[in-house]
């Protein structure tokens, strides 16, 4: 009796570690698929071959393996391969590869603000669509944006941290020291601290904001596409983005999203023309 009791508990045991192994098992036959399609999507791109290159970087996003690299290697897959290929009319991007260029650059940068060659490209794709009639960007706005974008929103609370108890360390100091000098760097490096703190807060609720925003899309359409004025394609062509814009997306009727461009404009698009920023 005591034997089948040992031989059921290790039966039950080897049951219950079964479906573990066999999960680290299909966990390593995902990990060596992925590497095997990130080398040949990397010796693709590697020898101008761009088409095989994002299927590659495709699939690999597909199997939810996606990341700030894999997303920003996608788009320069795509941006190669658009400039190559030229429409009728003489125009590069003939097979709509601008848009899907931008929306991975963006799907990248999105995971990781802070990556510069990231936001390079994109400000180089974007140089190639019409979206003329955006709103301009100040001097400020701008630097605010390179100094948001230097960390992540979880760096920038961490660091802001830090400087709350340095801050606090320097007013105990200020407080309870008798020597002057000593009480005067207190006081005037917390106060310095105490504007830092403040400064990297914002940095952060603010980058925090952008990483999780979900209400902006791209155009992915071959050259243009038609925004009406009501989700009907009867009704006044008010725009004609071309893919590449970035618009932010509102409610949606059947086939039609209401979207916004950056000087406030609205329209409807259908929704076969955009694909959302995730």
């Amino acid at each position: 009796m005591k034997r089948i009791k040992i031989l059921l508990s290790v039966m039950t045991a080897a049951a219950m570690l079964l479906p573990t192994a066999l999960q680290a098992q299909d966990g390593s036959s995902d990990g060596d698929a992925v590497g095997a399609l990130w080398k040949h999507a990397t010796d693709a791109y590697s020898d101008k071959r761009f088409d095989e290159a994002i299927e590659s970087f495709t699939r690999i996003s597909e199997m939810e393996y996606g990341s700030a690299e894999l997303y920003y290697n996608l788009g320069n897959a795509y941006f190669k391969a658009g400039q190559g290929n030229i429409s009728a009319a003489g125009r590069p991007f003939a097979s709509g590869e601008l848009g899907r260029a931008v929306l991975n650059y963006r799907r990248a940068l999105k995971i990781d603000p802070s990556m510069s060659d990231a936001q390079y490209n994109l400000d180089l794709a974007v140089d190639y669509t019409n979206d003329t009639d955006g709103v301009p960007e100040f001097v400020l706005a701008r630097v605010w944006r390179s100094l948001r974008d230097m960390l992540s929103s979880n760096a920038w609370g961490i660091l802001s941290i830090v400087l709350l108890a340095l801050m606090l360390t320097l007013a105990m100091l200020y407080l309870l020291s008798r020597n002057i000098a000593r009480r005067k760097a207190g006081f005037y490096g917390a106060l310095l601290l105490a504007v830092l703190f403040v400064l990297t807060t914002l940095l952060a609720a603010s980058q925090r904001a952008v990483e999780r925003r979900d209400d902006q899309a791209v155009v992915v359409c071959r050259d243009t596409a038609p925004v009406h004025s009501s989700p009907d394609s009867e009704t006044k062509i008010i725009r004609e983005p071309s893919q590449g814009v970035t618009v932010t997306v509102g409610r949606s009727l059947g086939e039609w999203r209401e979207i916004t461009f950056a000087d406030g404009e609205k329209g409807w698009i259908r929704n076969g023309d955009i694909e959302i920023i995730r």
